[in-house]
């Protein structure tokens, strides 16, 4: 790849007008003409490159999700252990320090091992769960949406997307989407979305994407998309939103270069599965969490599917299946603050993950190890500088 080549070039954005694009019908060979909103010309290069401005949990809020209530704090499930007295008891305000120190007990284990840093070491049942069937995120097991056809994935019910789509694999949702810190109110996501926003504007995990050889964002039946983290820290205004066409460099960690095979359709870009490596780091403290580092993305049969937009920009969904630490390395990072401060009944939540797990079935045990995820995401153009793979050094 020579010099004109690694470093990508932002399209101009082109005036509104209808295209209409041949695109093959669903079921058949007959083609037919479908009217495509405004999309910005390809550059001559056929290299156009991104900076990603939101990834998080894909949030729906149905109003049928959680009829019980949210998924309850630490204090609450404590309360329930105690009989009906003793709780009316505690519940007296002249008895809340006592209250205070019971539940923060409920916290810790022999040894003093705390809820969040070993949740599977407490046995809790799960907390509450989705119970709607409307979720974002992308079918990753078959075309069927039945949920059993690949042999390592457990039997789960699949949810329909917010527009009809069949087949939705995304029980990452159905256990965690009643935590209040995720599912957030009024149309909003919770104190999670913004969190990981935060850490895309601060620099702890920057993420890019290159695409080579588009010839069309319309239809393009092969493309070369390299997803990547990048050391550089977010270009972004005195608002913090980010400034189109900053220049990045993918990070010289290989193990975080995703090449990925891609084409378009219908001005939507879309990957074929692949295991997808990407850097996630909770703040400073996710470098020294006593169980191991867990701050990775790590999704396997990963596809991305996102579309165009008439600005230049992308929106859509990261889905594969992640291990079910992973989803849950901000609460285990914090700890034993987790569960006193944020009120995380952290082995209440892992329980539920391992229930609704539904990939890399053990063969052993039957047991899945990894969930199915939706990961909001959308990115706008930058200049993107890939270095070669062979100049790299591995960064661990």
């Amino acid at each position: 790849m020579n010099m004109r080549r690694k470093l990508s070039w932002v399209a101009a954005i082109a005036l509104p007008a209808l295209t209409a694009a041949p695109v093959a019908a669903q079921g058949g060979d007959v083609t037919k003409q479908v009217a495509t909103a405004a999309l910005p010309a390809p550059p001559a290069n056929g290299e156009m490159g991104f900076v990603f401005t939101h990834f998080a949990p894909a949030i729906y809020q149905g109003k049928e999700d959680c009829p019980e209530g949210l998924a309850a704090t630490l204090r609450e499930n404590y309360l329930q252990t105690q009989p009906v007295g003793e709780r009316a008891r505690l519940l007296e305000k002249s008895n809340e320090k006592e209250l205070t120190a019971r539940w923060h007990g409920y916290a810790f284990g022999p040894d003093n091992i705390n809820i969040c840093t070993h949740p599977d070491k407490f046995d809790r049942p799960p907390q509450r769960m989705v119970q709607g069937k409307i979720a974002k995120g992308l079918n990753l097991d078959d075309e069927t949406g039945d949920g059993d056809s690949e042999a390592d994935t457990c039997r789960h019910t699949n949810f329909d997307g917010p527009t009809g789509e069949k087949g939705i694999d995304n029980q990452m949702w159905r256990a965690m989407g009643c935590v209040r810190t995720w599912r957030g109110v009024d149309g909003m996501g919770g104190d999670i979305v913004r969190g990981l926003t935060q850490f895309l504007i601060s620099g702890e995990h920057s993420q890019v994407l290159l695409l080579t050889g588009v010839d069309s964002l319309v239809d393009d039946p092969d493309v070369t998309v390299i997803y990547a983290n990048s050391e550089d820290r977010a270009v972004v205004d005195s608002r913090q939103n980010f400034i189109r066409g900053a220049s990045y460099t993918v990070t010289a960690n290989p193990d975080h270069r995703n090449l990925l095979k891609g084409s378009i359709r219908n001005g939507v870009l879309t990957t074929e599965p692949a295991h997808i490596r990407l850097k996630q780091n909770w703040g400073q403290g996710s470098e020294r969490d006593i169980r191991g580092r867990r701050n990775e993305y790590d999704f396997t049969r990963a596809r991305l599917r996102l579309e165009f937009q008439p600005d230049g920009s992308l929106k859509g969904i990261v889905g594969g299946y992640q291990p079910i630490w992973n989803v849950m390395a901000s609460a285990s990072v914090g700890g034993e603050g987790a569960a006193t401060t944020a009120g995380y009944d952290c082995a209440a939540m892992y329980a539920a993950l391992k229930a609704m797990a539904d990939g890399d079935r053990d063969p052993a045990t039957g047991q899945c190890r990894r969930i199915s995820s939706g990961i909001e995401a959308e990115a706008v153009p930058a200049f993107i500088n890939d270095r070669l793979p062979e100049a790299k050094v591995a960064q661990r």
